[in-house]
Formats: structure tokens, sequence, C-alpha cells
């Protein structure tokens, strides 16, 4: 603070006893909602070496295409999380992203060429964005 500038008081700061008011700090939970998903997702992909896959409905589902699910749900979590505080664009990238890894997911369960080639390609149009916002947002 200069010796210009001097703090002042918003009436929101105090209670009904004029004392300073707690309030809790605003918390966001979508990065710890982001980075927990992809650190469960990352875990099932490091155990797919140890695990023999599953038969589920006459399908083999392997831990690797478990954790591709895992992110697209973790990212899609956050970007709702994104959009409902107003960050509608930041929201829009990380559904995006989810969308990708959804996409990989299912071509990799149903072997379509188009899904796994669709997921690929919103997951690099994803981490494009991202990096496009980021920049924008440092400059």
């Amino acid at each position: 603070m200069t010796d210009g500038d001097e703090y002042r008081f918003d009436p929101e700061d105090f209670d009904e006893n004029g004392e300073m008011a707690e309030r809790a700090p605003e918390t966001n939970p979508a990065p710890l909602v982001i980075v927990g998903s992809l650190a469960a997702g990352i875990g099932l992909f490091v155990m797919n070496a140890f695990v023999e896959p599953v038969d589920v409905l006459g399908t083999e589902l392997r831990l690797r295409t478990l954790s591709a699910f895992v992110f697209a749900i973790g990212l899609l979590s956050g970007g709702g999380i994104y959009v409902r505080r107003g960050k509608r664009l930041l929201g829009t990238v990380h559904a995006v992203a989810a969308l990708g890894w959804a996409l990989l997911a299912v071509g990799a369960v149903v072997p379509v060429e188009g899904l796994f080639a669709a997921g690929a390609a919103l997951l690099v149009v994803g981490a494009v964005a991202l990096v496009a916002l980021t920049v924008r947002s440092v400059s």
C-alpha cells in the first residue's frame, strides 16, 4: 500500500455486532476433481499390466480402457463446475476433452476406428484450446 492508498471497509466485512465477519475462503473444487480423476485413471492404466482383462457382457474390458472413462468423468465433472462458476470457455474445453476420452474408450471397447480417431482429434483440439487459454490469460 502506498501513502495515497487507504483501505476502504466494505459493510459486508462486518457482522451485526460490528465485528469482522468470519468467512470461509471461497474454494473451487474443479481442479481437485480433475486432478483426482487423472490420478485414479493413471493408477488404473499402470495396474493394467498386472490385472487380467475382465469379461463384461461378452466384451473384454481392460483397466486401461476403464482409465479413459475415469478421465472422461473427471474432466466432464470439472468442466461442469467451471461452467457453473461462470468460466464457460474453460468448462467447454474440459468437456471437449472429456468427450475425446469417452470416444477413445468406446472406440477401444467397440473396435470402430472412426470413434477412436474422433476421440484423438477431440483430445488434440482440447489440448490446443487449453494451451491457447493459458497463453491468453498470461499475456
